[in-house]
C-alpha cells in the first residue's frame, strides 16, 4: 500500500509526512529495518526526527501495557466461559442442568424454524427413585442417577443433548430425527438402561426408566415444548 502525504524540507531534504522516515539506507546501516513502533508511529504522521528517546521509551510502555492488557481480557473471557460452563452443568452428574437444557432446546427450535429440519424431545423419568433413595440410601439413588445418565450420554449423538431437568428427570433433543425415530431411539435406550445393572458396594441392582417423545414444534417455546414431553413420558408410564 503506498502512503503519501504533505513534504517538508529537514537538513536539506525532502520528507514526505506520514510515510516511513527510515529509508533503505538507514534499513542498510542497522542491518534490521525499521522498528515496528517507528514504522506504526511513523504512518501514523510523526516524523522520525520527533521519535527522541524518551518518547521511544514511552511507546514502548505503552506497547506493552497493551500487549498485558489483551492477555487480561483474554484470560477474563476464559474464566467467564469457564463459569457459564459450571453454571449450566449438573454438580453430580456433569450433563446440562435445566437451564442449559433449556437454552440447547431453545437453539434446536430455532433451526427447526429456521431450516424445516425435524428434531424430537425426549422426556425420561427414573421409576422407582424414591424407594431406592428409602430403602438402600440416598448414595444408591445418586448411583443410579449417574447410571442412567452414563448410558444414556454413550448412546446418543455429539450433536445430539443431554440434561437433567430435576429430581429423577431427564430430557433429550435428538436432532436431524423425526418422531418415529425418536420412539426407536427411546426404545434402545430403555433397553440399555434396564440391562445394565448399577454397580452397589458388591450388591449391584436394575433400575428401569419410562421416556416419552415429541416432535419439535418451532412455534413453542422451550418451556412449553419440554411441558408436552413431559405428558407424554406420564402417558407412556400410564400404558405400562
Amino acid at each position: 500500500m503506498k502512503i503519501s502525504g504533505p513534504t517538508r524540507t529537514v537538513s536539506g531534504k525532502t520528507v514526505t509526512r506520514g510515510a516511513s522516515p527510515v529509508g533503505a539506507s538507514g534499513a542498510a546501516q542497522s542491518g534490521s529495518g525499521p522498528s515496528p513502533i517507528v514504522d506504526k508511529i511513523s504512518i501514523a504522521g510523526i516524523p522520525h526526527e520527533e521519535l527522541t528517546p524518551r518518547v521511544r521509551e514511552a511507546l514502548t510502555t505503552l506497547m506493552n501495557e497493551i500487549q498485558a492488557l489483551k492477555r487480561d481480557l483474554e484470560n477474563a473471557k476464559a474464566r467467564i466461559e469457564e463459569l457459564e460452563q459450571l453454571a449450566d452443568s449438573d454438580p453430580l452428574l456433569g450433563v446440562l442442568n435445566r437451564r442449559g437444557f433449556l437454552r440447547e432446546l431453545g437453539r434446536a427450535l430455532a433451526m427447526a424454524e429456521r431450516h424445516g429440519a425435524p428434531s424430537a424431545l425426549v422426556f425420561a423419568d427414573l421409576n422407582d427413585l424414591k424407594q431406592i433413595n428409602d430403602t438402600m440410601g440416598h448414595a444408591a439413588g445418586d448411583a443410579a442417577l449417574a447410571h442412567a445418565a452414563r448410558i444414556i450420554a454413550a448412546n446418543i449423538r455429539q450433536t445430539d443433548a443431554l440434561g437433567r431437568i430435576g429430581g429423577d428427570e431427564f430430557a433429550v433433543v435428538l436432532a436431524q430425527t423425526d418422531e418415529a425415530g425418536a420412539r426407536v431411539k427411546a426404545d434402545k435406550l430403555a433397553a440399555r438402561v434396564s440391562e445394565e445393572p448399577v454397580g452397589w458396594h458388591g450388591a449391584p441392582f436394575r433400575i428401569e426408566m419410562s421416556f416419552g417423545v415429541v416432535a419439535l414444534d418451532p412455534r413453542l417455546e422451550p418451556e412449553q415444548a419440554l411441558q408436552l414431553a413431559d405428558r407424554a413420558m406420564y402417558q407412556a408410564k400410564k400404558a405400562r
